[in-house]
C-alpha cells in the first residue's frame, strides 16, 4: 500500500513496496529507505544504499520490494529542487550520509501516523526539510517572466497548453521563452508542461475523476497517450497507482 500526499510543488509517497519499471522524469526525486537498504539501477549499475538524491532526467529503476521506502519527487523549479541540486553538485545523484538518512527514517516513522490534513502535513512537511537543512533555500530564478510564466500554468484551469499560448501572454516568442525557462531552471519547458499535465491527471483521479476523464482535462491527446506518459516517466500506470493507494490533497493544484 502507498500514501501520496500531493502537495503544489511535489508528491511525497511512504510505500511498503515500490518496484517500477525504468524511467525517468523532470522531478528531482529523493529515496529513503525508511528500514534497512534499497537498490536502484542507474548509470548502468545498482547502487545498495540507505539514501539517495537524483536530478532531474535521470534514468533509473527503482527495487524496493519488501522495503519500506519514502520517495520524494520535487518539481524542479522549486527551492527545494535548487537546495537538492547543491547537493547533488552536477553529478546525477548522490547518496546521502548514513546518519542523515537515520535520523529522517526515524522522524518520518515517527510522525507519518499523525498526518490527517493539509495542516499537519505542512508541519510535517517544514521539519522533513529542516532535518534536510533546506529550510531557507532560495530557487535563484530571477527572471520574472519565468516565475510569471510558472505561475501560469500552475493556475491553468483548462486543457490547453500551449508554448506558443504562454508566450503570447508574456510578450515572447516560444523559442525565446523555451530557451529563458531552461537557463533558468536546468529543466526544458516541454518536459515541464508535461509533468504538470501527469501531475494534474492524477490529481484528477484521485477525487474521484475516471481515468479517461482525467487524461483529456489535464490536456493529454487521449487515455493510451496519458498512460504511456505514467509509465514512461513514474514507471506505473495511472491504474497500478490508483489501485495501490491512499491520496491525500496536501495544497491546492488547478
Amino acid at each position: 500500500m502507498m500514501n501520496i500526499y500531493g502537495a503544489e510543488h511535489h508528491l511525497l509517497v511512504l510505500s511498503d513496496t515500490i518496484d517500477a519499471d525504468e524511467h525517468a522524469h523532470s522531478f528531482v526525486q529523493v529515496t529513503i529507505a525508511l528500514r534497512g537498504e534499497l537498490d536502484i539501477a542507474l548509470d548502468g549499475r545498482t547502487i545498495h544504499c540507505n539514501g539517495i538524491a537524483m536530478d532531474s532526467n535521470v534514468l533509473h529503476r527503482l527495487n524496493g520490494t519488501g522495503t519500506p521506502l519514502m520517495l520524494l519527487l520535487i518539481d524542479g523549479t522549486s527551492d527545494i529542487a535548487a537546495g537538492f541540486r547543491q547537493q547533488i553538485d552536477g553529478c546525477g545523484y548522490c547518496l546521502l550520509p548514513p546518519e542523515l538518512v537515520e535520523k529522517i527514517s526515524r522522524f518520518v516513522q515517527e510522525q507519518c501516523t499523525g498526518i490527517t490534513d493539509s495542516s499537519s502535513y505542512s508541519l510535517f512537511f517544514r521539519q522533513l526539510m529542516k532535518l534536510f537543512g533546506l529550510d531557507n533555500v532560495q530557487t535563484g530564478i530571477s527572471d520574472t517572466r519565468i516565475q510569471d510564466l510558472i505561475t501560469l500554468i500552475r493556475d491553468c484551469r483548462d486543457s490547453e497548453h500551449s508554448v506558443g499560448e504562454f508566450a503570447n501572454q508574456l510578450g515572447l516568442s516560444g523559442s525565446r521563452l523555451s530557451h529563458l525557462f531552461k537557463e533558468n531552471t536546468g529543466t526544458s519547458l516541454s518536459g515541464y508542461i508535461v509533468l504538470h499535465k501527469l501531475q494534474k491527471a492524477v490529481y484528477l483521479i484521485f477525487n474521484g475523476a475516471p481515468i479517461t476523464e482525467a487524461a483529456m482535462e489535464a490536456g493529454f491527446d487521449s487515455p493510451s497517450h496519458f498512460a504511456a506518459t505514467s509509465k514512461r516517466m513514474l514507471g506505473m500506470s495511472a491504474r497500478e497507482i490508483r489501485r495501490d493507494s491512499v491520496f491525500l490533497k496536501v495544497s491546492c493544484l488547478h
